[in-house]
């Protein structure tokens, strides 16, 4: 993992002067991209056709660009573009995201765009993952510059370490799938830690999830599912079908039990329930031996119960509720005779990815799979006979290359009964019930089934895309727990943007919120303050500082300042805001070769964009550019305007919009045909005046978001005469 995050480029033709890491809507695109600014030196204004051989060795070392089909709508579009001559830089930026999409990240969207520089292009593509966004734009620009100084490139390789910066940095299926299913629901995410830690929703409003455990899981629950002994008696105890149970240190206590029971039994160590440290089927003294000498290896500690030899199903409970039903099938394969074990296994893997974020994953050749060659005398060399079946793991467990049937469908009341009453026992809001049985369409109390486990943590991903049968959106069902229908989610966010007062604008909407009862999180060029409270000062103005806002467990608002800078070199640290405020638009020069008005006003827009539907945009209608801005909005929008007279902020309230305005030095509300004077300038305190410096429209901006919001306009009156 570190090698990949210290590759470096090589020397050659092609330099990178800079390479962004946009974590939000951006100037370049309303989601996260990398952002390669790429000098192509030599090769300006040089075609992919007049490169001797670039065509034939760009198809060689990834011939899958085939499928992109750029602007030419078809198969091999691209190839097309680059036999008939295209830039290098729009040749990088397929290459960055081929490179991803080979390693299971599908990113499917890319830009090039020429700077204000000659030669100089700024190379845009989206990214899953921070760290393989950036891995994979360093290994595009080496691999033209390989093609370009006719050198070796193992693009093999590049697209196995992608594969596992995948595997350590992507949330998990189960968590993904939660995290896509809170979106539809416009529930926000933060990603807490580099693995399963996320939140849902924000401010006082959030949830938290690890994996398929959440805030709201009990503690002692997960701690009791962890002790199989006390899991067993507490399942016996309520009726619940189970195996019977003997926890030992001792061997001799073992052999006594399987003689008591005088059927095969199953050993496992108490604190090491993974797959490879269990071991079935003991039927005699010399297999109990074996096994405990090995199962020895990991812990002293042991559990023994009878071995059931059918099948086993995971029903999936959540909020005492029975949501699904799989049944897990271990990995196998069937001799033909004429291949090894060994060939076999490879077979089978073809098809079959790396890792749990695979639909299907690799079957490893590990302790469980050799200890099975081992107690059947095969070894991986070994022919398997013909049509003989020979089962490769000890479980289904999809993480070890197991399948998984759905047969929710099919399972009998009395099970289902059984499944919810064994989550209830163990106090579980999201439970995994493991039942072994002959068929689940009969009662367990009927065919001699048994509860053989419970799973405080359980796997959504043989659910959400079993092997066989129907996928089941169980992720839903755990989403609309945590937040029922009409239960609030999200804090409302105030960004603000514009060439001036922004940090006076956000004092005056914080300090009217407060007044009015609001707990506000706020980020400013001052710093970031919670109510009164400063934690950090100092410019804040970026998307970190945004997230440490909205994680906050306290607050019920949430007000920023999003400056220029803040949108061209970061990004927006959040994806929707609930009133964007864009106050002004003035001349400015600024970096990124953006010197001109237009530029500046593509990029505050942004702030305009990134709206809820059912929020509200507020522009300054004195600005011919807004024109553009309100092309591109989603949400409500008002206008505001420091003259009365304002034809657009005029037409928009005839319309029935609301338009803020001044009228003769007082501040009036056109809300449709209704006309609220809020109050005259010349009430406003000497220390406003000043601050204002006769850039009204300032306030004019405060009050049509605090307005929409919904506060009071006495308390937004008295609100702005006291600040």
């Amino acid at each position: 993992m570190k090698k990949n995050q210290n590759y470096q480029l090589i020397e050659g033709p092609l330099k990178v002067l800079d390479l962004k890491v946009m974590h939000g809507a951006n100037y370049f695109s309303a989601g996260k991209v990398i952002v390669i600014k790429l000098d192509l030196g030599e090769y300006d204004e040089v075609f992919s056709n007049e490169i001797p051989g670039f065509y034939e060795k760009l198809k060689k070392h990834i011939p899958s660009l085939i499928e992109h089909h750029c602007s030419i709508g078809e198969k091999g579009g691209f190839f097309k573009r680059v036999k008939e001559g295209t830039l290098l830089g729009h040749i990088t930026e397929h290459a960055a995201i081929e490179l991803q999409t080979l390693a299971g990240m599908d990113v499917a969207y890319g830009k090039t765009r020429m700077t204000r520089k000659q030669g100089i292009y700024n190379v845009v593509f989206r990214f899953l993952d921070e760290v393989a966004g950036v891995y994979a734009a360093k290994v595009a620009v080496n691999l033209i510059n390989s093609i370009l100084l006719d050198l070796p490139f193992d693009v093999e390789q590049a697209v196995s370490n992608l594969i596992d910066i995948r595997e350590k940095r992507l949330l998990g299926p189960s968590t993904q799938a939660i995290v896509e299913e809170a979106k539809k629901r416009n529930i926000p995410y933060l990603r807490l830690d580099d693995y399963n830690l996320v939140q849902l929703g924000t401010g006082k409003y959030h949830k938290r999830i690890r994996a398929t455990i959440t805030s709201d899981t009990n503690f002692i629950a997960v701690e009791t599912v962890d002790n199989i002994v006390l899991t067993s008696l507490m399942l016996k105890n309520a009726g619940i079908p189970v195996p019977e149970v003997v926890r030992t240190k001792s061997l001799k206590d073992i052999l006594t039990f399987q003689q008591n029971l005088q059927k095969p039994i199953v050993i496992k160590p108490v604190k090491s329930n993974t797959p490879k440290t269990i071991c079935i089927n003991l039927a005699n003294a010399d297999e109990i031996t074996n096994a405990y000498n090995w199962a020895k290896q990991y812990n002293e500690d042991f559990i023994c119960q009878q071995n059931i030899e059918e099948d086993i199903y995971r029903l999936l409970i959540i909020d005492d509720k029975f949501v699904a039903t799989s049944k897990l099938i271990p990995p196998e394969i069937i001799g033909d005779g004429k291949l090894t074990i060994k060939q076999l296994i490879e077979n089978l893997n073809l098809k079959r990815g790396v890792g749990d974020k695979a639909d299907l994953t690799k079957v490893e050749i590990d302790e469980i799979t050799n200890k099975i060659l081992f107690d059947k005398k095969y070894s991986l060399k070994t022919i398997l006979p013909k049509d003989e079946i020979l089962t490769l793991k000890i479980s289904g467990n999809m993480k070890f290359g197991g399948l998984s049937e759905d047969v929710t469908d099919s399972v009998h009341p009395m099970n289902i009964f059984l499944a919810e009453r064994a989550a209830k026992v163990i106090g579980l809001n999201v439970a995994g019930i493991d039942i072994i049985a002959p068929n689940l369409k009969e009662s367990i109390l009927k065919n001699n089934g048994f509860v053989i486990g419970v799973n405080a943590a359980p796997d959504f991903r043989m659910h959400l895309k079993p092997t066989i049968g129907e996928p089941r959106n169980v992720a839903e069902n755990l989403v609309n727990m945590l937040f029922p229908e009409k239960k609030k989610t999200r804090i409302p966010i105030f960004s603000i943007t514009g060439t001036k007062g922004k940090t006076l604008a956000v004092d005056l909407i914080s300090n009217i919120l407060q007044n009015s009862g609001y707990t506000v999180g706020i980020i400013s060029s001052d710093g970031l303050f919670i109510g009164d409270n400063c934690l950090m000062k100092g410019d804040m103005t970026h998307p970190k500082s945004v997230s440490l806002v909205l994680k906050d467990p306290t607050i019920d608002a949430a007000v920023l300042e999003t400056s220029r800078k803040g949108i061209l070199n970061y990004g927006l640290g959040y994806e929707f805001a609930d009133f964007g405020i864009v106050l002004n638009l003035e001349e400015e020069k600024v970096e990124d070769d953006l010197l001109y008005l237009e530029d500046v006003a593509y990029a505050k827009s942004v702030v305009a964009e990134q709206v809820y539907d059912d929020g509200f945009t507020i522009l300054n209608a004195d600005y011919e550019m807004i024109e553009e801005m309100r092309k591109r909005l989603y949400s409500n929008l008002i206008l505001i305007s420091k003259s009365y007279q304002n034809e657009s902020a005029r037409i928009h309230s005839e319309n029935g919009g609301i338009s803020v305005v001044l009228d003769e030095k007082k501040i009036v509300i056109l809300n449709g045909s209704d006309r609220i004077e809020l109050l005259h300038l010349n009430d406003l305190a000497d220390d406003l005046k000043m601050k204002l410096e006769k850039n009204f429209e300032i306030l004019l901006g405060v009050v049509a978001a605090l307005f929409a919001f919904g506060i009071d306009v006495k308390n937004i009156r008295e609100g702005i005469e006291i600040f």
